[in-house]
């Protein structure tokens, strides 16, 4: 199975958003996004891909995080230095902005404590700093319980199910295969509209295919991987 990014109607929805944070145009107004959805949906590749292809930076999920430590990683990816004290990294985080506005993606900011996302709106304010905070729906609910933080979304994406174009695409450009509606339409009920079951079962299908020595995916044998999965 080939490695690669699927270029799904959702990731081009979510970089349209990344392009409009980093236009200077949205130095008018805030420039925090929201991006929410069930974990599986690929909030966290398409952030990922972004930071990869482009001079963002992406700052993984720490269950345990203080603000100095969040801080802490956002002036190493900027600066690749990671002060203790926290004007330090601020400096940094400043001095890297006037060089050049670069999008900080934090993952599973629904995990954060208010304080935490207070300290990234100031971060925003004050240095002019393009923010995505990204995580699953209950993010929604504390963003808009504090008026402060909320009024300053700039912009809010809710990551849809995956669709079944996106499964038979997914299978077209990894797996070589060419698949049916039939076939794509058994593996999209599957996958509830998360990428990982299709992952999985599409990895299992190969499996199925090299030992039975066969060259085409068939409705019998994905019928059989989802019964065994």
């Amino acid at each position: 199975m080939k490695n690669e990014f699927i270029e799904t109607v959702n990731v081009n929805k979510f970089n349209k958003i990344c392009d409009e944070l980093e236009d200077t145009a949205s130095l008018i107004g805030p420039s925090l996004a929201m991006v929410t959805g069930p974990a599986g949906r690929g909030k966290t590749e398409a952030a990922k891909h972004r930071a990869i292809h482009s001079g963002a930076v992406y700052i993984p999920p720490l269950n345990t995080r203080t603000p100095a430590m969040v801080l802490r990683e956002i002036a190493f990816e900027l600066g690749k230095l990671r002060p203790t004290r926290s004007e330090t990294c601020l400096a940094i985080i400043n001095e890297e902005m006037s060089k050049e506005r670069r999008i900080i993606f934090i993952d599973e900011a629904d995990l954060l404590p208010m304080p935490i996302l207070e300290m990234l709106r100031n971060v925003n304010e004050r240095y002019a700093c393009p923010i995505v905070l990204i995580g699953e729906d209950e993010l929604k609910g504390k963003i808009e319980s504090r008026r402060r933080l909320g009024s300053r979304i700039r912009r809010r994406m809710e990551f849809s199910p995956v669709a079944q174009q996106d499964v038979a695409f997914f299978f077209s450009r990894c797996l070589g295969q060419k698949i049916t509606p039939d076939v794509s339409s058994l593996i999209h009920k599957h996958s509830k509209g998360d990428w990982r079951p299709v992952l999985t079962t599409a990895i299992a299908i190969e499996r199925a295919m090299k030992a039975s020595d066969v060259a085409e995916i068939n409705e019998e044998m994905v019928k059989d991987v989802i019964k065994n999965a």
